[in-house]
């Protein structure tokens, strides 16, 4: 085997560079996924509203994870918060829509904002106040299973995917 000038000097850079991105960025660091916060659990309560506010007993339990780890962050004191909201939603259960939104107005700021952080987080995948609310989750969203059996891919795109990068087939009048 003959090795020329180029490809030496080539293949010695190239390993010099993997030895210096070695020590600056182990792999163990570098390829590992973040770990979900697994000593921090959705309690009862969280469960319990979550299937209220989605209609579903058991929603997605990946979104449930990130929702409650965001809240548990984010809000101080979230499962008494939590509580707070469990047993206002079990006086105003009936109320829908519009009503339920003008019930919540005459609540604590606190409690509003943990009922769209909520809704928001299950039907949106995103939490957090403007201008830098954080994207939970996308797939998995409230918002595609309640259309996934009428459209496919389960979105609110009316066509199969990328359908936009193609030019329209343009139609003559007759």
């Amino acid at each position: 085997m003959t090795l020329s000038r180029r490809q030496l000097l080539t293949g010695s850079a190239g390993l010099l560079v993997a030895g210096v991105l070695a020590q600056i960025l182990p792999g163990q660091r570098v390829f590992a996924t973040p770990p979900m916060m697994a000593a921090i659990s959705p309690s009862a309560v969280f469960q319990h509203i979550s299937a209220q506010l989605t209609g579903i007993e058991y929603p997605d339990a990946l979104l449930s994870q990130r929702l409650y780890s965001w809240l548990y962050q984010h809000v101080p004191d979230v499962e008494s918060q939590l509580t707070a909201l469990r047993h206002w939603l079990s006086e105003k259960g009936s109320a829908q829509g519009d009503d339920m939104l003008r019930l919540l107005a005459a609540q604590p700021e606190v409690l509003q904002t943990l009922y769209h952080d909520l809704v928001s987080g299950w039907y949106l995948g995103v939490v957090g106040p403007l201008p830098h609310p954080q994207c939970i989750a996308f797939e998995n969203i409230m918002s595609y299973q309640q259309v996934k059996t009428f459209l496919s891919p389960p979105s609110y795109a009316p066509g199969q995917p990328n359908f936009w990068t193609t030019l329209p087939t343009r139609r003559e009048h007759v």
